[in-house]
């Protein structure tokens, strides 16, 4: 089977209009949105696909749109593409994203805690006293030795994010970030001064992570689908109090995503998938891993490259080639009629009724959860090994893979 992992995108990916061409073609994303509007207080859709970008831009409206359209991504990807990943992973708010995509939080704990994320990260920045910079360079002992020289009592300088093998973030008190950016500079390297309301993910961040942790402390946290990495370990959550942990710390510790990555690989992850607007996750792991081939569900060339990777006809194909082709051990005529003839009856069904339709049959998780079951009960019903099921299953999804892309 390939290995896939879903990313998830954070502040600073909002654009207006982000998920209105998921919106248009999803039965979904209507409900998705009420539900949204109706948790927040306010018109979800409204700020998503016709609100002003400075509305769109403030911390306590980013983080509740930015999870809604990325959930709305994950659903809308297994509608028209139907393949679970192994791993999700997201960039700091989008850590809220992945838990949600892996079945760890609804999506209602989820926004639920994203509001108040936003609106104590916001109170924290009210002050004005910071700023961050994301700084190109692959040098992390010589940044990190920079901020320390930089930094002093109340005025603290650090690297907040490990975004990739060539980028940098440094966030802290502002006059210790400028005072750093201006060394940089002189050094001839390339700074740019990022447009966030705060000091994210520094020490400056603790009232708003002491706040955070009350309201996880109410929240319940379930077993997830598949595993999430952690911003602040880089490795996947072990169990539920590592997750509330980690959501606390990540708020005062750095992102690291370039590790995030190196883990993927390692792992033996081969395509990532980043599931909201924009393309800055896409680009990260690029920059970060020859291995892992990335795409952005937010760009239509790209959507039209994983469904021809994942093409569910073939799918379905190699499906009732499976179920037929094995060979039979039970002469039982009342069992082969019904657990044998009949699946392979509806898998030719579903063949004939996605060609019929040329392809536009959009429900592509449902599809292979059908073929899957249906090839499983041929298998069992003709009495397959539980091994060989297992193989049959995993070689429907890795012989339906178009590698040659």
């Amino acid at each position: 089977m390939v290995t896939t992992a879903w990313l998830f995108p954070g502040q600073g990916s909002q654009y207006v209009g982000m998920g209105a061409a998921w919106y248009a073609r999803y039965d979904g994303a209507k409900a998705l949105f009420e539900e949204a509007s109706d948790l927040a207080g306010y018109d979800m859709k409204s700020l998503c696909f016709e609100g002003s970008a400075a509305q769109l831009s403030r911390t306590s409206f980013t983080q509740p749109a930015l999870l809604t359209v990325s959930v709305l991504a994950s659903r809308v990807y297994l509608h028209e593409i139907g393949i679970e990943p192994r791993y999700s992973a997201g960039h700091s708010l989008g850590e809220y994203s992945a838990l949600v995509s892996s079945g760890v939080l609804t999506f209602a704990e989820a926004l639920g805690l994203v509001i108040q994320r936003g609106k104590f990260m916001e109170e924290a920045a009210e002050a004005g006293l910071g700023s961050m910079i994301a700084v190109r360079t692959s040098d992390q002992l010589m940044l990190e030795e920079l901020c320390r020289r930089h930094s002093s009592d109340g005025q603290p300088a650090a690297i907040a994010g490990y975004n990739s093998g060539s980028q940098l973030v440094v966030s802290g008190h502002r006059n210790a970030v400028a005072s750093a950016a201006e060394e940089l500079e002189r050094l001839g390297i390339e700074v740019t001064r990022l447009a966030v309301s705060g000091p994210f993910h520094s020490v400056l961040m603790q009232p708003a992570a002491e706040s955070l942790e009350e309201a996880l402390n109410k929240v319940t946290f379930k077993e997830g689908r598949w595993a999430v990495i952690s911003n602040t370990t880089a490795l996947p959550y072990p169990d539920a109090a590592a997750i509330r942990r980690g959501l606390v710390d990540q708020m005062t510790t750095p992102v690291k995503w370039l590790q995030t990555v190196r883990f993927l690989a390692e792992e033996g992850v081969e395509l990532a998938v980043e599931l909201g607007p924009r393309t800055v996750l896409k680009n990260l792991t690029r920059d970060s891993s020859g291995q892992i081939r990335p795409y952005a569900y937010d760009r239509e060339a790209d959507a039209e490259s994983l469904a021809d990777l994942f093409p569910v006809r073939q799918f379905i194909e190699a499906g009732f080639s499976a179920a037929v082709s094995a060979p039979n051990a039970n002469w039982n005529e009342e069992e082969y009629a019904q657990g044998v003839l009949e699946p392979v009856r509806r898998v030719r069904e579903m063949l004939s009724s996605y060609t019929e339709m040329n392809g536009s049959v959009r429900d592509a998780y449902g599809l292979r959860q059908d073929v899957q079951e249906s090839v499983r009960q041929v298998l069992r019903t003709k009495k397959i090994s539980e091994k060989e099921q297992d193989e049959t299953i995993r070689r429907l999804f890795t012989d339906s893979f178009t590698k040659s892309l």
